[in-house]
C-alpha cells in the first residue's frame, strides 16, 4: 500500500491526502484540530525558497535574452500580455458580484476601531533598499529590482556576464531541487490541514467555501472556453473550433497533472501547426514561437491571477468585503507578487487589505483542487498570447472596428450571463452562517440577588418623591433602586423572556450583590434624569449614559465606566458612503437622526449645513421606522453593532478622526456618599476583571452562544467519547 502511494504522481498524492484528511477529520472530530500545527509548519517550509527564487530566476531569465529578442518581446508580446492581464484582473474583480447576498451582523469588535496603518506605496513598489524589501516581504519591490538587474545584464558582454548567468542558473536549479524535495512532504501538510478543517469547521463554513469553489471553477472555465478563445477568433484568422481543437491535449494534460511546464513543447508545436494551416508562418515567426512560450511561462499568467478571487472571497467570508477603492491597489500588488509563489502572494494580499491571515489555511486546503482549474486557464493564456503575438508580428491581426465590436460584445454578454446565473444559483442553494437577533435576544444576566423591574415611568410632580438615599440608607432599606432606559441596547433592554438584561443591568446586579441588598429597576427618560434623581425615584442611573456637559451642574457623574466610539448606523448599501469625511461632504438630501451628543451635533450642523439633523427619543425610533424618514443615526459603534443583530439590514460606519466619548453612572448632586462608593467599587471591579467579563459578554458577544462539539463519527455514531 505504501509503495503504491509513493508511485503516485504528486497531484494524485495530494488528492488522496485531502480525501483521507477529510475522512479522519469527520471520524475523529475536534480531537484532531491540533493537526493544523503540522499543516502550518509544512506550508512555512514550502515558502522557504520562494522569495530568493523570484530574484535569481527573473535576473537569470531576462539577462540571458538577446537585445533584439528582448525588445520584440517587451514591445509586442509585452503589450498583449498586459492586455490579457487586464482582462483577467477585471473579470476576477467582477466575479464577487456572483457571491450570494446574505444579511448578517456581528457583535462589536475592537478591530473595527483600531487605526489602520496606511500602506507605504514607496516601500511596496520602490526597492530603495533591496535587502529591506526582501526581509520585509515586499514582493512587488523585489520584482522591480530583479527586472532592473535582468535588463542591465542584457547590455553586458564577456565572461563576467556568463559567470553571473551561470551562477543564477545554478542557484535557480538549487532552489528547484529544494522545492521538489519539499513537494514530497506537501501531501502531509494537505492531510493535516484537511483533517483539522473537517474536524473543526462547522457545516455553515463548509457551505461558505462552496461559494469560493463554485465561483472559482466558473471563472476559470469562462476564461478557458469562452473569453480567451473568443479574443483569438475575433482578432485572428483562427476560428473558435480550431482554437479549442489545438488546445485540447494540453488542457487535458494540465488538468490531470496540475503541471503547466510539461505541456510547453506541445503548446509550441500546436501553435506552429495552426499557423502553417493558415499559411502564415515565416522563419522569424517560427523562431518567435519557440522563444516566446518558454519566456511567457516565467511571467504570471491569467490562471495565476485568478487566485486574487480568494482575497475577495475572504473579505465576503469575513463580513468585511474588499472595497472598490482598494481593488486597483490589490490587483497591481497581487500581479507583482504573483511573479513568485501563490503561497507568498496570498498572505501578502490578505495583509494588504487587512484580512485575518488565518484565512490562508482555507486557500491552502482548496489549492490543489483549484490548481487544476487555474492550470487550464494558464495553458489557454499561453496559447492566446502566442497566437496573438505571432499574428501581430506577421501582420494578420484584425484590429478593425467590426472585429473589436464583435469581441467586446461577446466578452460583455458572456460575462454578464455567467455572473447572473452564478448569483441566482448560489443564492438559491447556498446559505452563509448568520448571527441573528436570536442570539442577543436570548442573553441573560446571571442574577444572584432578588430583582424587581418596573415598567411604568414615574412622573415628576405626580409620583410621590422619596428622600435621597446614601449608602447606609440603601443598606438599611435592603433595596438598591437603579434607573434604566428601556431599549438601550446593549446596556439595558428586554430579552425574549421579558427580562431586563444588558451590560449595565449586569453591573447593577453586581453592585446590589456587593451591597448585600436586592435590586429594583425603574425606567426614566434622559431629559428628566436630574429631576428624577432629586425626587428620589431611584438612587443611581445605569444605562449607557453619555456624560452631558449641560447636565453636570444638576447631577453628579461617576468616573467614566467605558469609552465608546461615535459611529453612524445606516442601511448596508450606504455604509461605505459614511466612512470618509469627503464622501459625507458630497452627500445630498440626507437626514441624520440623533438621540444624544448635542454638543457634537451642534458642531456637525456648522460643518455640514447641507445635511438635516433631527433629534429622536430613542434608537428604536430609527431602526423600527416605517419608510425612509431617516437615512442614518448617530450612535456608538458598540450599541450600533448590537442593534444590527436585531436588524441585519443595517451596518456600522466608523467616522474618521478621534470620535470617542465616555459613559458613566449618575447620582443626585447631593448624594456624595453613594458617588464615592460607586467610584471606588468601579475601580475594584475593573481591577478584579468583573467589568471586563461583562464587557466581553455584552459588547463582544464572548460566551453569548454555547459552542456545540463538531459532529463526528467517533462521538455521534459510535459513542466512543462524550
Amino acid at each position: 500500500m505504501f509503495k503504491k502511494l509513493l508511485a503516485m504522481t504528486s497531484s494524485t498524492q495530494m488528492l488522496v491526502a485531502m480525501f483521507v484528511g477529510f475522512a479522519v477529520g469527520i471520524f475523529f472530530g475536534e480531537s484532531v484540530g491540533w493537526l493544523s500545527t503540522i499543516g502550518n509548519g509544512v506550508i512555512l517550509l514550502m515558502q522557504m525558497t520562494v522569495l530568493p527564487y523570484i530574484v535569481v530566476s527573473l535576473i537569470g531569465g531576462i539577462g540571458k535574452l538577446q537585445k533584439s529578442t528582448a525588445i520584440l518581446i517587451f514591445s509586442r508580446a509585452g503589450l498583449i500580455m498586459l492586455l490579457l492581464w487586464l482582462v483577467g484582473i477585471v473579470l476576477t474583480a467582477l466575479m464577487p458580484l456572483s457571491f450570494p447576498f446574505i444579511e448578517s451582523a456581528s457583535f462589536f469588535s475592537t478591530s473595527i476601531v483600531e487605526p489602520v496603518e496606511p500602506i507605504n506605496y514607496f516601500k511596496l513598489y520602490i526597492p530603495s533598499n533591496p535587502f529591506e524589501s526582501m526581509a520585509a516581504g515586499y514582493v512587488p519591490a523585489m520584482v522591480v529590482f530583479s527586472i532592473a538587474m535582468g535588463l542591465a545584464l542584457i547590455g553586458m558582454e564577456g565572461d563576467n556576464k556568463t559567470q553571473v548567468l551561470s551562477f543564477m542558473h545554478t542557484i535557480t536549479e538549487t532552489f528547484s531541487r529544494i522545492t521538489q524535495g519539499l513537494v514530497k512532504v506537501l501531501p502531509i501538510g494537505i492531510f493535516a490541514m484537511s483533517a483539522a478543517a473537517a474536524g473543526t469547521m462547522g457545516v455553515d463554513e463548509f457551505a461558505s467555501m462552496q461559494v469560493y469553489l463554485i465561483s472559482y471553477f466558473v471563472l476559470c472555465l469562462l476564461l478557458t472556453f469562452v473569453i480567451l478563445p473568443w479574443i483569438v477568433c475575433s482578432l485572428t484568422p483562427i476560428t473558435y473550433a480550431q482554437t479549442v481543437r489545438i488546445t485540447k491535449a494540453s488542457l487535458v494534460t494540465a488538468f490531470a497533472t496540475g503541471n503547466i511546464f510539461i505541456v510547453i513543447p506541445v503548446i509550441i508545436e500546436e501553435c506552429k501547426q495552426i499557423m502553417r494551416e493558415h499559411n502564415n508562418l515565416s522563419e522569424d515567426g517560427l523562431t518567435l514561437i519557440e522563444i516566446l512560450v518558454p519566456i511567457a511561462f516565467t511571467f504570471p499568467n491569467i490562471g495565476k491571477l485568478t487566485v486574487i478571487l480568494f482575497v475577495y472571497f475572504a473579505g465576503w467570508f469575513n463580513g468585511t468585503p474588499v472595497e472598490v477603492s482598494a481593488m486597483p491597489s490589490l490587483s497591481i500588488s497581487g500581479l507583482l507578487s504573483l511573479f513568485g509563489s501563490v503561497y507568498v502572494a496570498i498572505p501578502f494580499m490578505l495583509e494588504l487589505v487587512h484580512l485575518p491571515s488565518d484565512l490562508f489555511q482555507l486557500f491552502v486546503m482548496s489549492g490543489f483542487i483549484t490548481g487544476k482549474f487555474n492550470s487550464i486557464a494558464a495553458v489557454m493564456n499561453l496559447f492566446a498570447l502566442t497566437l496573438l503575438t505571432v499574428c501581430l508580428f506577421q501582420g494578420s491581426l484584425k484590429l478593425r472596428p467590426p472585429q473589436l465590436i464583435k469581441m467586446s460584445a461577446g466578452l460583455l454578454i458572456s460575462t454578464v450571463v455567467t455572473i447572473l446565473i452564478c448569483r441566482v444559483g448560489m443564492g438559491l442553494f447556498i446559505h452563509s452562517p448568520e448571527i441573528t437577533s436570536g442570539v442577543i435576544a436570548n442573553m441573560q444576566v446571571a442574577d444572584k440577588v432578588p430583582t424587581k423591574v418596573k415598567r411604568q415611568f414615574p412622573e415628576v410632580g405626580k409620583t410621590p418623591s422619596q428622600p435621597i438615599a446614601g449608602v447606609q440608607d440603601i443598606i438599611k432599606r435592603g433595596v438598591l433602586r437603579v434607573g434604566y432606559i428601556p431599549s438601550s441596547v446593549p446596556f439595558s433592554y428586554y430579552n425574549n423572556a421579558g427580562q431586563l438584561v444588558g451590560f449595565d443591568s449586569a453591573m447593577a446586579t453586581k453592585l446590589a450583590e456587593d451591597l448585600n441588598v436586592e435590586v429594583e429597576f425603574i425606567p426614566f427618560r434622559k431629559k428628566t434624569l436630574s429631576a428624577s434623581l432629586d425626587a428620589g425615584f431611584f438612587d443611581v442611573a445605569m444605562s449607557g449614559l453619555a456624560m452631558d456637559i449641560k447636565q453636570m451642574d444638576s447631577l453628579s457623574y461617576s468616573d467614566p465606566v467605558l469609552e465608546l466610539n461615535v459611529a453612524i448606523a445606516t442601511k448596508d448599501h450606504r455604509v461605505n458612503s459614511f466612512k470618509t469625511n469627503q464622501s459625507i461632504l458630497e452627500m445630498e438630501n440626507t437626514t441624520i437622526a440623533y438621540v444624544e451628543h448635542d454638543d457634537k451635533i451642534k458642531e456637525a450642523k456648522r460643518v455640514l449645513p447641507h445635511l438635516t439633523f433631527v433629534k429622536i427619543d430613542g434608537y428604536k425610533d430609527f431602526f423600527r421606522q416605517k419608510g425612509d424618514k431617516y437615512d442614518a443615526v448617530v450612535i456608538s459603534a458598540e450599541a450600533g453593532s448590537a442593534w444590527t443583530l436585531f436588524f441585519p439590514g443595517y451596518g456600522i460606519a466608523i467616522l474618521e478622526g478621534k470620535n470617542r466619548y465616555p459613559v458613566a453612572y449618575a447620582v443626585a448632586q447631593t448624594n456624595q456618599s453613594l458617588l464615592n462608593y460607586i467610584n471606588n467599587w468601579q475601580k475594584l471591579r475593573k481591577v478584579d476583571g468583573h467589568q471586563q467579563e461583562f464587557y466581553d459578554y455584552w459588547m463582544l458577544g464572548k460566551g453569548a452562544t454555547t459552542p456545540q462539539p463538531r459532529w463526528s463519527i467517533i462521538r455521534d455514531v459510535l459513542h466512543w467519547v462524550d
